[in-house]
């Protein structure tokens, strides 16, 4: 009977939690399951590792690719050098993934992708339209902490990150894109998080930002985020995509692209896509992307130098090398210019004789005897300077 007992009190107990999550669930506003997913199996205690993380690895050499804290069936990853993996199992700590192969990364023009945004059912009704490229900044873990430079992991008034997201807005406007970046920190770090961030998120796109950048960072060891850049050692970053929202693969090519983009311009500073269960709020707009700014046991100022250089790559991606166009263009503005100004004297010039002398032959011989008296009279000048020039 005690045992009974026992197992009737455990399962209400077990019903109790079902309604009450289900019923948290439910009654959210704005946020579906699927975008807490993460944070949900965090709350409720399913820590899948010793370390607090999982290992990738490739099913057939046992090589490690990857590490992070939560990884979930059918998650995919493209690496720093594009080789691309689909997880198949889990066996406690492993998550073992199948290489794919080997891709050429998505060529996604910034103003395709702007035309997407453009034309996209966008989750904000009325929203302003932008003709320029305004950036949001924000951060749905505004707590998360870098601990060489914090002290802790987790700061509830505000961590590191945000200093993070303040050098990345400033690097960004610097550059003469339109940046508006949010501090509020949506603590806890529990299930509502990215309820509370939603609401930012909103608050953001009616202000008429194109572009949302949700940056956070990462909770492994210090050498997953580190990498030669420039031949500095540098802290990395990794974009992740929500596999469960209908923007998804707009946003898939968003992220390759910006991939390529950085890779032109400072090769290893992105360390890879990952592609997680979950929203993350990216259904709201095709033209979202989280970012994970190195781990927690990396350097503050080691992120915030990260996300400088990788602001070149959004300003290149979105606006162009605008430095190298100009001088360009200033070049062949003056050339075209020189042209055209020795073509009109020559077309004057000869209009000119032609009046002067009434036919052609008479104009062409006047023309001849100009320039051979001129040449020749410049070529007596040379002469003497060589033979009988000072200095």
């Amino acid at each position: 009977m005690i045992v009974l007992h026992t197992v009737k009190k455990n399962y209400l107990f077990v019903c109790i939690m079902l309604v009450v999550i289900i019923g948290m669930n439910l009654f959210t506003p704005g946020v579906s399951a699927e975008n807490e997913s993460e944070d949900f199996f965090e709350i409720i205690g399913e820590h899948f590792s010793g370390e607090g993380y999982f290992t990738m690895k490739d099913m057939d050499t046992q090589e490690i690719i990857m590490k992070r804290p939560r990884i979930h069936v059918g998650d995919e990853y493209i690496n720093q050098e594009n080789n691309y993996y689909r997880v198949e199992k889990l066996e406690a700590d492993i998550a073992w993934a199948r290489f794919i192969g080997k891709i050429q990364l998505s060529n996604y023009p910034a103003e395709d992708v702007l035309k997407e945004y453009q034309g996209a059912n966008l989750f904000i009704e009325g929203q302003a339209q932008n003709n320029g490229t305004l950036i949001g900044v924000y951060h749905s873990h505004g707590a998360e902490a870098y601990v060489p430079s914090d002290g802790s992991e987790s700061i509830s008034e505000g961590g590191g990150i945000l200093q993070v997201g303040d050098s990345f807005a400033a690097a960004l406007e610097e550059k003469g894109l339109n940046v508006i970046h949010s501090t509020e920190t949506h603590v806890p770090h529990d299930a509502g998080a990215y309820n509370r961030s939603r609401r930012t998120a909103e608050e953001l796109l009616r202000d008429g930002t194109s572009v949302l950048f949700d940056v956070h960072r990462d909770a492994v060891p210090q050498e997953e985020y580190t990498e030669t850049v420039n031949n500095q050692e540098t802290v990395q970053i990794q974009f992740v995509v929500g596999r469960q929202n209908q923007n998804m693969e707009t946003i898939r090519q968003f992220a390759e692209s910006l991939k390529q983009t950085t890779d032109n311009i400072y090769p290893g500073l992105i360390k890879g896509i990952f592609f997680a269960r979950g929203n993350y709020n990216q259904d709201m707009t095709p033209l979202t992307m989280l970012l994970e700014v190195g781990a927690h046991e990396n350097t503050r100022e080691g992120a915030e130098n990260s996300v400088a250089l990788f602001a070149d790559a959004v300003n290149s991606y979105f606006v162009g090398p605008q430095g190298e166009q100009a001088r360009e263009g200033i070049g062949m503005t003056a050339l075209r210019t020189i042209l055209w100004i020795i073509l009109i004297a020559l077309l004057a010039l000869g209009a000119y004789l032609l009046i002067s002398t009434g036919n052609l032959e008479e104009a062409r011989a006047k023309l001849t005897h100009f320039f051979r008296k001129e040449f020749a009279e410049f070529g007596r000048k040379r002469k003497n300077g060589e033979d009988g020039g000072s200095e």
